[in-house]
Formats: structure tokens, C-alpha cells, sequence
């Protein structure tokens, strides 16, 4: 449920963001707005915790503990470290207030790498590795200076991937 709980609220994101509300947007939808210049999106916005990106790492940290002891069982420490990523995350953006974020990619990134290694849910772990991928290069890549369309859309496309991918790991684990 996690996860699927995950997929709604970056749903809810893109409402927020075509509402131009700033309530309940989590930060991937901010970086997608500083780099296309939509709407009153400030990059100060990004040092400020946002409950929705607090509760985004927890669901990730709950949906990666799901898949314990992991796709294939060799692999217990690999598990450790995706499940790790967003609950330090979490610790990580409280005390800095910017970074730690990025921890449900990375735990995304690693889950996702395991899935390809055990030949488990192949094409569910390609997803999981291209929003991955994309979103921390948008993530890394965003400066707060003049707007980058470019990187915009590298943003989007990852958020839409990340969106489908937690749909369908809660579909996984639902079953």
C-alpha cells in the first residue's frame, strides 16, 4: 500500500503544480518549475521541508522493506543500502534542510538494479532505473539559475516514470 499510497501523491504533485498550489508539492515538482519557468516557483522553496517530502521518503523506505530479503536473497546487503537511502534521507533533510531527497532515488536505483541482476521483474527494474536516472540528474543538474527547458523535460519524464514504476512495484507486492 506504500507504494501505491507513493504513486498518489506524486499524482497529487502535478495537480499542485497545474493548480499553482504551493501546499502538498513535493520537490521534484519544484525543480521541474524552476527549470521551465512555470508559475512563482523560487529555488528557496527547496530549503524548506516540506511535509510531502518527508512522508514520500517514509513510503519509499516501507515499499523498498517490502521486497525484503530482496530480490534475489544474496543480495541482503544491497537490500540494506536501498532501504537505508530514504530513512537517512529523511535524517539528512531535517538537519540540512536541502539534501537527503535524493535518497528515494538512490534506494529506487539500487532495488531496481537488483531486480535486473536476479531477472525477477526485468522490465519493472528498467523502469525503475531510467526515473532513477533521470531524476538525479535533474536533481544534481538544477542550479536555481536561468531556466533550462531542457532539463525540465529530463524532470518530467522521470517523474512520470517514478510515478508508474511505484504503481507497479505496489501492484507487485500486492500480489
Amino acid at each position: 500500500m506504500a507504494a501505491i499510497l507513493a504513486a498518489a501523491m506524486l499524482l497529487a504533485g502535478i495537480a499542485g503544480l497545474v493548480t499553482r498550489s504551493p501546499r502538498g508539492r513535493p520537490w521534484l515538482t519544484v525543480l521541474f518549475g524552476i527549470n521551465a519557468g512555470y508559475g512563482e516557483v523560487s529555488p528557496d522553496t527547496l530549503r524548506t521541508v516540506q511535509p510531502v517530502d518527508v512522508l514520500l521518503l517514509v513510503l519509499a523506505g516501507v515499499t523498498y522493506s517490502g521486497f525484503w530479503p530482496g530480490p534475489g536473497a544474496s543480495h541482503l546487503g544491497w537490500m540494506v543500502l536501498a532501504i537505508a537511502q530514504p530513512v537517512l534521507g529523511i535524517a539528512i533533510l531535517l538537519v540540512t534542510r536541502l539534501w537527503g531527497r535524493s535518497g528515494l532515488m538512490g534506494g529506487a536505483l539500487v532495488l531496481s538494479f537488483l531486480m535486473l541482476i536476479d531477472d525477477t521483474w526485468t522490465a519493472a527494474g528498467w523502469l525503475g532505473v531510467t526515473a532513477s536516472v533521470l531524476l538525479l540528474v535533474g536533481d544534481f543538474a538544477t542550479t536555481g539559475g536561468p531556466r533550462r527547458r531542457p532539463l525540465a523535460w529530463v524532470l518530467a519524464a522521470g517523474y512520470a516514470a517514478l510515478t508508474l514504476w511505484f504503481g507497479w512495484i505496489g501492484g507487485i507486492l500486492l500480489t
